[in-house]
Formats: structure tokens, sequence, C-alpha cells
């Protein structure tokens, strides 16, 4: 193998972009050739790599542990406490803590709300823009934008992109971090991987930002063959693969590291040094087998651009993982269930109390259940057969309220209440679509941090993403002259935003109404129209701004002016044609005029004015 460890690699296009049955088939059975040796600089590397995963794991020992936690009482199908391969018990059962769904349930009412007004598949939430906005884009250059904008949400809808973000959403409400691998797909164009708690582990850079992501899960070695081809597999995968059989459905753990792309220092020789792949790519990214040196890694490639998103919910300092929403309701998640435990031990005391007996009936049978017969003593008039205690049924009355009580405040710590906020809407309704538009926007202003830093560090990031890669497949016509030199802008129309625009817009709709009532009155009363005071061209670009109207369905300014133009000079046409008529018959009413007018010496006045002979 080359000492280059870029050599046997295409760094611009990995084996997994085109995964799939057909090139499984592909690959051959016999004849694949001796393993490559292994370089000193992947010697090097893998060091760095095992190291590396090493390190992280001891940084987050205390989110794991924590994460354990909230598994446990919220969501235990999205967490792994190890990553093992052949692990046959996964179908067991893992939710024995939970009984009482109270906080699951939170949680899949604050995660769909959260997907639905984030990144919704059903109504646009995001536009396009540009960053200068003191620049009149000229109406190809507004084309384009929308071309583009439609061409991305058709790119989204038919990869996998918003199945992964309900998951996503999920495990961002549980455990405060959610990070998602965006890959180039040659079916899909896009393809999106995200990884439960407990098999990843993220780094921030000096910006506080995720720039490091390494992973370890399991796959068989169909699996492993199918993502990297046979040719890049170690030997242990090759014999399984030539074995067939039950030897396909082997598992291997699989470690991935995705980290800037700086150098690394030659072993011996701390002078010099080498770099994975060339400095031209930003992030560099390796597959391996975890714990094999032998031969060379499963793949190596270079991206240009951080090829992965982590979305948190809340972050501290320089932590590389998020605070969530189900830590704060951990503590009543957990007296919850315990509460409900004691209030199925009082109804079972309640219908099936401890009983009592006398010792004669130690050998004999006795039953407490329906149409059973116990036979015992009654004399000298002593009980057989009885109750030790009886319960009250209104003693369960406070502990079924405090019940209550704890899961409203599991639904207040998840923002149930932001989400169905129509549907739980307590005491007097609300009288006017305003009303209810500022009701809205002030419950969703506890998301808003929230909602400003998955904009900022995972929607922004992934829209660019996909762009990326669609301009790369050549999925964007050609960006007119207009464009050139101007920077994208990415505006979301996120549950927030939306608030905001619907009570702007509500605001505007009625102000409006009240100036027509006014304008009526001021005609009627011989006033001057107050509609005077109001820009009514600005004011139609302003509404259908917030009311999200299709820009394309709007005439630019230039266009406005040009047709106002076309108008003024039809009405000029048309008076200079209704002038004519109306000239030719003064002309002729003079005439007439002067023929009958008749002058002192004789003769009309037409005719001294044409002269003798006409």
């Amino acid at each position: 193998m080359p000492d280059d460890l870029s050599q046997p690699f295409d760094l611009n296009h990995a084996a997994y972009e085109d995964m799939g049955p057909s090139l499984l088939a592909a690959q051959p059975v016999t004849g694949m050739g001796v393993d490559p040796l292994p370089s000193q600089n992947w010697d090097v590397l893998f060091t760095h790599l095992e190291s590396r995963l090493g390190s992280l794991r001891v940084w987050r020992y205390s989110w794991w542990s924590h994460w354990a936690r909230l598994a446990e009482f919220f969501l235990p199908r999205r967490f792994h406490w190890l990553v093992v391969a052949n692990r046959t018990s996964r179908g067991s059962p893992i939710n024995d803590a939970i009984v009482d769904s109270t906080g699951t349930l939170a949680v899949n009412i604050c995660a769909s709300g959260l997907w639905t007004g984030l990144t919704s598949p059903s109504r646009p939430w995001f536009k396009l823009g540009i960053q200068q906005s003191w620049v009149d884009l000229d109406k190809d250059s507004q084309a384009w934008l929308e071309d583009t904008e439609k061409r991305l949400y058709a790119v989204l809808a038919q990869s996998n992109f918003y199945t992964t973000m309900a998951q996503a959403f999920q495990d961002v409400t549980v455990f405060g971090t959610a990070p998602i691998i965006m890959y180039e797909d040659e079916q899909d164009v896009l393809r999106c991987y995200l990884p439960c708690a407990g098999e990843y582990y993220l780094a921030t850079g000096s910006r506080l930002s995720v720039d490091t992501l390494i992973r370890e899960f399991t796959l068989t070695v169909s699996q492993i063959v199918g993502m990297f081809k046979i040719k890049n597999c170690p030997e242990q995968v090759r014999k399984a693969w030539v074995a067939g059989g039950a030897s396909l459905d082997l598992e291997f753990v699989v470690c991935h590291c995705i980290e800037p792309n700086f150098n690394m220092a030659k072993p011996g020789r701390q002078d010099e040094d080498f770099s994975v792949v060339p400095s031209s790519f930003v992030f560099r990214e390796v597959y391996w087998l975890k714990g094999v040196k032998t031969g060379a890694p499963l793949s190596i490639r270079g991206f240009h651009g951080r090829p992965f998103m982590a979305a948190r919910w809340s972050t501290v300092s320089n932590d590389a993982y998020g605070r969530s929403p189900c830590m704060d309701a951990l503590g009543d998640t957990r007296q919850i269930q315990m509460e409900t435990r004691r209030k199925g031990e009082f109804i079972e005391k309640l219908v099936r109390p401890p009983m009592g007996a006398n010792p004669e009936l130690k050998n004999e049978p006795t039953s407490i259940l329906p149409g059973n017969v116990t036979f015992s003593s009654t004399e000298n008039g002593k009980k057989g057969f009885w109750p030790l205690f009886e319960v009250s049924p209104a003693a369960l009355q406070p502990l079924v309220e405090d019940i209550k009580v704890v899961a409203s405040r599991i639904d207040q710590a998840l923002f149930v209440n932001v989400f169905q906020a129509i549907t739980r809407m307590e005491g007097v309704q609300p009288r006017n679509e305003l009303e209810l538009t500022k009701r809205d926007l002030e419950r969703l202003q506890t998301l808003g941090p929230f909602i400003d830093l998955f904009e900022t560090e995972f929607a922004g990031p992934a829209i660019e993403r996909t762009l990326d890669i669609m301009t790369r497949r050549k999925l964007l016509k050609a960006m007119p002259p207009g464009m050139q030199g101007l920077s994208i802008k990415i505006d979301y129309i996120s549950i927030m935003k939306l608030a905001q625009q619907s009570t702007r817009a509500v605001g505007m709709k009625d102000y409006l109404s009240t100036m027509g009532a006014m304008s009526s009155a001021s005609k009627a009363a011989g006033l001057p129209d107050p509609l005077r005071v109001i820009n009514l061209e600005a004011t139609a670009r302003a509404f259908a701004d917030v009311t999200d109207f299709p820009l394309h369905l709007l005439f630019s300014p230039q266009e406005v002016a040009q047709h106002d133009q076309i108008r003024m000079q039809e009405q000029q046409k048309a008076q200079a044609a209704q002038q004519a008529p109306d000239a030719a018959m003064a002309a002729v009413n003079a005439a007439k005029t002067l023929s009958q007018t008749q002058m002192p010496s004789g003769g009309s006045a037409l005719g001294a004015i044409v002269g003798p002979g006409a």
C-alpha cells in the first residue's frame, strides 16, 4: 500500500454513496487478491483514531449515564448502553420502568410540534433570498431563486430527510442532542443518518460549535461489503464473505470519525508531518473496524464542508452535548411512576386485601375469588376468615389529584400547552383572531432560544449542505448574471415567525378595514379622504410579505412603472380620439354661424372670410 493514505480511495466519492443491492451484486467472491500491507501512516492514524475515541468516551461518561436515566423513563428505544456486536437480546422488553406514559406521550407531542413547526414536509419552512437587501433583483434572478427553492424542497422530499428529522426532534427533546450525517446518494441525491444516544461522541472547536463526530455501530458482513466494497474490507470480513451462509449475518463493530483535516506528525520524526487527505479538504472522515489495525481503513473521504450537523436544545460553555427539557422533567417523571405504582397497590388492596384466618385453616383451602367457598369455624363468636384491614376509597382521591398535578408539570416542561394551545385552552375563549394570535405568540416565546439555536447550528448548515450536493450533481439551473457576486440568504419560516407574521397580518387587516370605513364616512361627509396618508402600493407589498404570498405572482416595481406608462399613453390616446369629433363639430357649427351672419356691405361673414368666388 502506498505511503499516502489517500491513494487507494477516491476522496471526492466514497463507495457508500452508491451502496445498495446493485453494488452488492457486483462484488466478487473469489479472486480478490491479497490484502494490502499497512503503511506507516496508517499505523499513526489508527493510533490517533483509537486514542481519540477513548478520550471522548471518558469526556462523554457523565452524559452517557444521564442519558441512561432519561432513556429509562422517556425513550428507552433510542439509547444503547454498550455497542456490542452479535447481541441477540435486542427484542427484550426495555420499558419496564414506565408504568405511566405521561412523559413519553409529552415527548411525542413536543417532538411532533417541533417537526411540523420547524421542518414541516407539508408547508414551506424556508425561503431563499440574498444577503444584500439593498439590491433590487431583476426578474431572472427572482425566478432563479424560486426555482432553486422548489428543487431544494423536491430533493428533501424524495430523500429520508423528513423521516430522519421526526426522529431527531425526539432525540433532542429527550437527550438534548441529535447529530445527523448528510451524505450524497446515488439513488436519492441525499441520504441522512442519525446515530442514537450511546453510539456517538462529539467535540467542539474553537468557535464552540461541534466540529468532530466519532461513532461506533454494528454492521453485518453483507452490510459492510455493500457499504465499502469487498476490496476495501479487511481479512476477517473477506473470509466471512467467502464462507457465505450464516457468516453473512456475523456482526462487527465499525468506527467512524469525521474531524477537521489537520496534519499529523510522522512517528520518530517529529519535524515531519503528513496529511491524511489533501489540505484542500476542510474535513476528513475515516471508517475502520474497531480494534483492527492490520490492512487498511474501510474508507477515507475528504469534504470541503462539514458533512454533519448537531442539533442541540441548549448549550453551556464549551460542552459538546446539549441540555434537554426532559432533564428538567426527569424528577417529575420519576415521581409519577412511583405514585402510579402506589395507586395500583392501593386499588389492589381495595379489591384484594390481605386476609387473616384462624389457625385451624392453615392447611385448609382458602380463597377470595368470586363464587369460591372457604369453610371455617365461627363458634364462640369469632371470625373465621376476614380482611386484616380495609382501605377507604376516599383515601385514594389525594393521590389521584397529586398525579394530575405532576402530569401537568411534565406537560409544561415539555411544552405540551404550547403545541396544543387550542385543544387545551381553558376558561373564556379568544374573542377575535388578533387575541388568538397574540396568545400563540406569547406561548411560543418560551421556544425562542431553541428555535434560534436550531436555525443557526442545524437548519442553515443542512440547507447549505444540500445546495452543495445539488450543485456538484448539476441539479440547479445556471445562475443568471444578476446573481453574480451576491450571497444567498436563507430565511426560515418557523412557528415563531409564523405567529409573528400572523399577528402583523391581523393587525394590518384590522387597520385597513378601519381605514376603509373611515374613508367611506369621510366621502359621505364631504371631508378629505384619510386614505391619502397610506402608501397603498407599499402596503400591498408588505401585506403580501407577512402573509407569505408567492412573490412570482407580484409585478416588480419596474414592471409596475412600465404598466403605468402604458396605461397613461392609452388614456392620452383615448382623450385625443374623443376630442377629435368634438373639434370637427365645433368647426361645422362655427362655419354655419358665419354663413348666417350678414355683413353691412352685403353677403355673409363666411363669404367675406373665404373671399369672392368661393
